[in-house]
């Protein structure tokens, strides 16, 4: 009996096995003008000639690799370098050693997205005339690999390895034009005092790093947008000398004074969100406006919002303090979206007739009589609302209009 149940255990076990060989992935190139070709299942030989006289290769597109190929696939690439300038690998669990890019010198760009089964970024340091770099979803235990790419122009992290707080590799990089250095949930970079040289710098993100002192940025006057996610820092004054900015990001900080604000009369975008932020008054000098999102802000006078008539899009979620007053928006011409989910509002008929409002989210909103006030705004598509809300009749009265969460 045993034998016989070791017997089918056996062919079950040969059965599985079988199937899995059997569904495995046939190597696969598909071109793409847009994007640069696709291999996934394996690189061929063929596939080799194939990229040598992709005309998409030879036009600067990145050649992209995919799901099931693997370390003795890379090498395959060696051969290439003479005239593969972009690479992305991405969603792929097969490689573990990206030691055959070391001979890619000739890579400009390279982006590694989801490669899970790699732990180190050594061999990327041999890649001396890189100008774009992208990492996400990748372990690495250092920066050290970043110390030769002098001619960087873009470089971006998406959720850093937690224990990379040294950034001391990036100092010389003084052609970056956009440094994201995404912090993962805990830990982060530290130190950014090599960024002061980086005078061409447009696009930061120090986005939950570990950063206490701005200072260093406080001269990179060409600045564009800014995001200051979560970071501990308590002194905002660096800030106001970047004159340029048109976005910030401010979301969960605690600055003890955000006045620096008032002096970023460019801005066009301004996110917050359960920081420390408790007024308003510095957009009065921010006449650019398009966009404000907060969420959670104890906001107690929204009237300086009168003064952007440029707006486009607010969004207050589950504010707090004073309710929002909607009358400040009256005269805002060019307003399309307006969210006030889970906040209070006033004087909802003083939106009623503007002529770009098309969206309106107001789930959970309190303090609107008569939701159908809003049905004859002239380029209205949607009114979000959630259901019990409000009286069935003022529903049916937005139409189609109405979109409803259960």
């Amino acid at each position: 009996m045993k034998r016989e149940m070791l017997a089918a255990v056996l062919v079950f076990a040969f059965l599985i096995v079988s199937a899995s060989a059997g569904f495995a992935a046939d190597p696969v190139y598909k071109g793409s003008k847009t994007f640069g070709p696709m291999i996934t299942g394996g690189i061929t030989d063929e596939f080799v000639d194939m990229i040598r006289e992709d005309p998409d290769i030879a036009a600067g597109k990145p050649l992209r690799i995919g799901k099931d190929v693997g370390d003795e696939d890379l090498k395959k690439l060696v051969p290439l370098a003479d005239m593969l300038t972009g690479l992305l690998i991405e969603r792929n669990n097969e490689i573990t050693d990206l030691s055959p890019l070391s001979a890619l010198v000739g890579l400009t760009y390279l982006k590694l997205d989801s490669v899970r089964e790699v732990t180190t970024l050594a061999p990327l340091g041999a890649l001396v005339n890189m100008k774009e770099l992208e990492i996400r979803g990748v372990q690495y235990p250092d920066l050290d690999f970043l110390t030769g790419m002098n001619d960087l122009e873009s470089l971006a992290f998406f959720m850093m390895p937690e224990g990379i707080t040294d950034a001391s590799s990036l100092k010389g990089k003084v052609k970056l034009k956009k440094l994201h250095l995404y912090g993962g949930a805990k830990g982060g970079v530290e130190d950014i005092s090599m960024l002061a040289d980086m005078e061409d710098l447009e696009d930061l993100s120090l986005y939950m790093t570990s950063v206490e002192d701005l200072s260093p940025i406080s001269g990179l006057t060409k600045m564009k947008r800014l995001s200051l996610y979560g970071i501990p820092a308590k002194d905002m004054s660096p800030v106001e000398n970047l004159a340029e900015l048109k976005y910030i990001w401010i979301y969960a900080t605690k600055f003890e004074d955000y006045s620096p604000l008032a002096k970023l009369t460019k801005l066009e975008e301004l996110a917050g969100g359960l920081s420390a932020l408790d007024t308003l008054e510095y957009v009065e000098n921010m006449p650019k406006l398009k966009e404000i999102s907060m969420l959670r802000e104890e906001i107690d006078d929204y009237s300086p919002l009168a003064k952007c008539p440029e707006l486009t899009k607010v969004s207050f979620e589950s504010m707090k303090g004073a309710p929002i007053d909607l009358s400040v928006f009256s005269e805002h011409k060019k307003l399309v979206n307006l969210f006030v989910r889970g906040s209070e509002v006033k004087n909802a008929p003083a939106v009623a007739a503007l002529p770009k409002l098309e969206w309106l989210i107001l789930i959970d909103t309190t303090g609107i009589e008569d939701v159908s006030v809003f049905k004859d705004l002239p380029k209205l598509k949607r009114v979000s609302v959630k259901e019990g809300q409000f009286p069935d009749e003022q529903i049916e009265a937005l139409g189609d209009k109405a979109q409803v969460q259960k």
